[in-house]
């Protein structure tokens, strides 16, 4: 098509956002030392046996966290493939999926040191710029992305807190189920919106630079998910994976007696729920205190014990992001893109 090739050499000098500036701005340091405040009141004001809790950790399966560790990759393996199938339904079928993964990982590092979710829109900037896709329709792919994830989060975390308390839901649980449902009803009303088409009257008087961006954004979210059900099966699957690392750090710990299964799935989707709160890079400070109220609520887990669980837990889930994505978040910067490549063999 006459339209990629004409934006090939702007997105050759596209560089993204400036992840760099933001790592070191006032509001980064400001979530850290909230996730910061909040470690310190659980050290002091939290009940918490850390003695106990690093003992805890120490005797754990070294086996059974790698098992984990391979429930983690799992989830993002599945994480690629649903968003290059996403991608293709948007019409953009050139993707490689490991190039993908390789850009997954890359936005998960910066979610975890950036706050308020600015990987998201790193990764839209990096797959225009390696995978010559308008970042307009990349956001649109992600936002849909993000609201599968939450609508099968919240589907799962009814069917397990059914499975797990019949009718007997604790208060502690509330909260979460009330912000969730409240976040998909909105999530869902502007996408049926957009599909619809309403608001095009006011989409017509903006810009035409803005309104085409609009257009692109709008393919993306909403063609992006058609047909739906292999995508809500991929989608199962990534939440299944999350559970399951739970449950294999659960009983890396021997704390396996305390927990029925579907309690593991409830309590990753709690904190998988806790991660989309803003305020802190990756949910830190507020996903491990979370984890640790839910499991004594939902399983009577003692305190200790349940601090062990959400550390080690969270070992993978922010440590192992940390680790591996910086690597890829390394690579994406040391690569020559895909587009400047094209730029160059088109001008020669």
């Amino acid at each position: 098509m006459p339209a990629p090739q004409a934006e090939a050499p702007d997105v050759a000098q596209i560089a993204g956002p400036p992840v760099a500036s933001r790592l070191f701005s006032w509001r980064t340091l400001l979530s850290f030392l909230v996730a910061a405040g909040i470690v310190a009141f659980a050290l002091k004001k939290g009940g918490i046996s850390w003695s106990d809790t690093w003992d805890h950790i120490r005797h754990a399966d070294p086996r059974l966290y790698v098992l984990a560790l391979v429930m983690f990759a799992g989830s993002m393996v599945t994480r690629g493939v649903r968003w290059r199938l996403l991608l293709r339904n948007a019409g953009e079928s050139h993707c490689g999926t490991f190039s993908l993964f390789e850009i997954i990982f890359a936005s998960f590092f910066v979610n975890c040191v950036i706050p308020a979710k600015m990987g998201d829109v790193y990764r839209a900037f990096l797959v225009r710029q390696r995978e010559n896709i308008a970042a307009s329709t990349a956001l649109g792919t992600i936002i849909a992305e993000r609201l599968l994830d939450l609508l099968v989060l919240m589907g799962l975390l009814v069917i397990a807190g059914g499975l797990t308390f019949r009718n007997r839901v604790p208060h502690q649980l509330v909260p979460y189920v009330l912000a969730g449902l409240v976040l998909c009803a909105v999530g869902v009303g502007v996408v049926v919106l957009m599909a619809l088409g309403r608001g095009q009257r006011l989409v017509h008087r903006l810009p035409g630079r803005v309104r085409d961006r609009y257009e692109s954004f709008r393919r993306g979210t909403v063609m992006s998910l058609r047909p739906w059900p292999m995508i809500t099966l991929l989608t199962v699957a990534v939440w299944c994976f999350e559970g399951a690392r739970l449950g294999f750090v659960v009983t890396a710990l021997n704390f396996e007696s305390l927990m029925h299964p579907s309690q593991f799935l409830l309590v990753a989707l709690v904190a998988a729920l806790l991660t989309t709160v803003p305020f802190t890079p990756g949910g830190l400070g507020l996903v491990e205190a979370g984890m640790i109220g839910v499991l004594g609520a939902v399983a009577d887990v003692p305190r200790s014990a349940a601090a062990s669980i959400a550390v080690l837990d969270r070992s993978i889930s922010y440590g192992a992001v940390l680790v591996v994505g910086l690597v890829f978040f390394a690579l994406t910067h040391v690569r020559q893109p895909r587009t400047s490549r094209l730029a160059g063999e088109t001008g020669a």
